[in-house]
Order: structure tokens, then sequence, then C-alpha cells
């Protein structure tokens, strides 16, 4: 049982997607276009990181890795107001796709494309 374990994990990591490094999307909201920055680690299933704007950078949360599907929350704060943002992405390549899911408001995701910046 444990080499069955141990061979799983081990497989999962040789096809984990390569999502070390920068990442650019841009999105259009109904105040306008921003322009995202992700920079991006993984460690075994665990993602770590930042998101930046130009209204600031966030730190990646709870980040998780499952072969080439990603999760993580982003926390933002306003007036005193904190607002969760579920994300989930799948990426291919250099190319990521990402679902954006305010909690309390789902009727407002956001789904766009970041790509990899070159190293």
């Amino acid at each position: 049982m444990k080499i069955a374990r141990l061979f799983l994990l081990a497989t999962a990591a040789v096809f984990a997607a390569d999502v070390d490094g920068k990442w650019n999307a841009t999105v259009t909201t109904g105040n306008g276009e921003f322009q995202l920055t992700y920079t991006l680690k993984a460690d075994g299933e665990k993602l770590s990181g930042t998101i930046s704007s130009q209204l600031g950078e966030l730190e990646v949360k709870e980040g998780k890795v499952a072969g080439n599907d990603l999760s993580w929350v982003m926390i933002m704060e306003r007036n005193g107001n904190q607002m969760r943002i579920l994300h989930k992405a799948t990426v291919n390549g250099a190319e990521m796709k990402i679902k954006a899911i305010p909690e309390g408001a789902e009727d407002r995701t956001m789904e766009f494309t970041a790509k990899k910046a070159a190293s």
C-alpha cells in the first residue's frame, strides 16, 4: 500500500504543470481594464505567490496544485470589509485559464486567460 501511494505521489509530481514564474493577464471589469501579474511557486501540492495590479499586491492563500489544476483564495479588503475570491485554474503549457469566484457574489464570476511571461 505504501509503495502504491509513493508511486502515485511521484507520478503526480512528474505530470504536474510548470506553474513557477510570472503570468500576465488582462481583466475587463465594470471599472475598466486591469493588468494582473501572478507570481507563482509550486512546492509539491502547495501553491504560493502574489497577485499584483495597479491597485497593489495580494498574497495567494490556501493554494493547491493537483496536476494541471490549481486553486487559491485571494482576500481583498476595501473600506474595512473583506471579500474572499476563490480562483480555479487549469494550466495548459504557457496558458492558464482562470475562473475567479467571489464568495457570496457568485453571479459576478469572471473567466480570463493568463499567459506565462518569458523567462
